[in-house]
């Protein structure tokens, strides 16, 4: 009996413990889990659908609409305008590839950046898990370190560049199987071939097509494992392209895709005009999080 006693004594005192470990309740959240994909230079009127059938199911399936990036029309730009939620006037950073805000911020962390969808997460919700892969280092200056549970980068590959973004694919499946709140996934091999061969070209189709087919692994383990029922995909891009380049102000660079695929999403539809910018708050109010009142962008969906 008094071991009895002793042991409900115990679970009582520990029990705040394990509370406390446990993500906070977010009884505002549409889903569970946010898997965000990243394809650096796809730009909405660069996309070969007809050779995509993962990505075309999530549109048909789910609310597409072409949206609108930030000038000028390229990556850290606009990389931190989708995870920083705001325009490069705010957060800063005006190179292709800035490492921090080439001019200072209007709003910062304590840590010396914009406040970004992951840095929200971790303060609103300290015990979150979240995670990051990506294969241009860039990214890692976008967001902090600090406030990703789990960072990873694979170094650019040029050579075995397919092997490198099926290897990032297995990683975020591994990643998945976690349960992240937030977990983010940027190919960059699109953008490559882009400047190596030219938008378009049949070159570049297939590095679209290769993209295609590491999602629909993805997809597939969502399903396969039931998490997709409580998920959000959301699919962004940082820009497009012509030629063998962008960074200008034509629509070929300007218009990027904005797909969001969840089944719990039935009877939304897009508040319009959608850009960059409402990423990170789109993310925020999927998962009942508080939106950043310094950020530009907004949900980008409603009833």
């Amino acid at each position: 009996m008094k071991k009895t006693v002793l042991w409900m004594i115990s679970l009582v005192l520990i029990a705040p413990f394990f509370v406390s470990a446990q993500s906070a309740a977010r009884p505002n959240a549409i889903v569970k889990h946010v898997l965000l994909i990243g394809v650096d230079g796809f730009g909405a009127r660069n996309i070969p659908w007809d050779r995509m059938p993962n990505l075309s199911k999530l549109r048909d399936n789910g609310l597409y609409t072409p949206g609108r990036n930030c000038f000028p029309t390229a990556s850290a730009i606009n990389w931190a305008t989708a995870l920083m939620g705001t325009t490069v006037d705010f957060h800063g950073y005006r190179k292709w590839n800035s490492k921090k805000p080439d001019v200072e911020a209007y709003q910062l962390t304590t840590k010396g950046k914009p406040p970004c969808i992951f840095s929200e997460i971790r303060r609103q919700d300290p015990n979150a898990y979240t995670v990051s892969i990506f294969d241009w280092d860039g990214i890692g200056f976008i967001h902090e370190t600090n406030d990703v549970s789990t960072s990873i980068f694979f170094p650019h590959d040029a050579e075995n560049y397919l092997d490198q973004e099926k290897n990032e694919t297995k990683r975020m499946i591994e990643e998945l199987a976690k349960k992240p709140t937030l977990a983010f996934l940027y190919f960059g091999r699109v953008d490559s071939t882009g400047h190596k061969m030219g938008w378009g070209t049949p070159e570049y189709i297939q590095a679209c097509v290769d993209t295609d087919e590491h999602i629909g692994k993805v997809v597939a383990y969502l399903n396969e494992s039931g998490m997709m029922m409580d998920t959000a995909i959301i699919l962004i891009a940082d820009h497009g392209g012509h030629d063998k380049g962008h960074g200008d102000a034509t629509l070929a660079c300007y218009d990027i895709p904005f797909l969001v695929y969840s089944p719990k999403l039935a009877g939304y539809k897009f508040r319009q005009p959608v850009y960059l910018p409402d990423t990170a708050p789109t993310i925020a109010w999927l998962l009942g999080y508080e939106v950043f009142e310094g950020w530009r962008g907004r949900p980008a969906l409603k009833r």
